[in-house]
């Protein structure tokens, strides 16, 4: 799924200006379903995996069950041939990642050169939202040159930004990036050990930045709601359905998110 993301300059109130569309960003966070089998014997799940692996795959578990995935495996799947190819053509396809070169650039951007969270905070400067406040936002995009969606979206800025400063959807940049590792070694594209110290890494990162689950998952979905261009409080949306399989998983009596935020990641592997 491809989505472009929104250049709107919000100017005074005295002045709004409506929107115009940059090209259309190619990554995503699905992989293609597969029903193939394998004739390579599968890894099956580790019904002894370590606390550390289950809070790694914590970390992007809403993708993982979106995509019918098990939240008790790495990236969701058993590592085999016919899992590898369908990771690389995903990988190709959404991310534009090739091989072990292409796979570090990402996992850069992600991480490093803060990728979407970048972004939303060159938005919010450019728009100087800043200089509102919520109700004065509310007011000046009720201009009829701005549509709901436009709302949803610039609000979805202001709102990350107010909540967690300069790290305002870090935590969907994060996420993804726990993703990606994971990926990577399903895709042949990192040893495990290379994709298990890159999560390892991610994790304690994630774990300075934020206090609890809950307080991820509120920056990752400021971060899903701001990507997908949709609105979270309409229940036909994705990022309400991706809400909701969070609320789900942490409702199950035996729920990966029972792992304590703070739990001392190690390396196990």
């Amino acid at each position: 799924m491809k989505k472009r993301l929104l250049t709107l300059a919000l100017v005074t109130v005295l002045a709004l200006t409506g929107c115009s569309s940059t090209p259309a960003k190619k990554d995503t966070d699905s992989t293609p379903a597969t029903t193939t089998d394998d004739s390579k014997e599968a890894e099956t799940a580790d019904k002894s995996i370590s606390d550390t692996l289950l809070w790694f795959n914590a970390t992007y578990a809403l993708i993982t069950s979106r995509n019918g995935g098990d939240i008790n495996l790495v990236g969701g799947y058993a590592a085999n041939d016919s899992i590898a190819k369908m990771m690389q053509q995903g990988l190709e396809n959404s991310w534009s990642v090739t091989d072990r070169a292409t796979a570090d650039e990402k996992l850069k951007w992600l991480t490093e050169e803060n990728g979407h969270n970048a972004e939303l905070l060159e938005l919010y400067n450019q728009n100087e939202l800043s200089t509102y406040s919520r109700d004065e936002l509310v007011a000046a995009l009720t201009d009829e040159s701005y549509t709901d969606e436009d709302r949803a979206f610039f609000l979805g800025i202001f709102d990350a930004v107010e909540k967690y400063g300069d790290n305002a959807i870090k935590a969907w940049d994060l996420s993804r990036a726990m993703q990606l590792s994971s990926w990577y070694y399903l895709a042949g594209y990192y040893t495990y050990e290379e994709a298990m110290d890159a999560s390892l890494t991610i994790a304690q990162e994630l774990q300075k930045v934020y206090t609890s689950w809950d307080d991820m998952m509120e920056s990752y979905l400021f971060g899903f709601q701001y990507w997908n261009e949709d609105d979270i409080t309409d229940e036909t949306s994705e990022s309400y359905a991706r809400a909701q399989i969070y609320q789900e998983l942490k409702a199950q009596s035996d729920s990966i998110y029972s792992l304590d935020w703070n739990l001392s990641l190690s390396k196990e592997w």
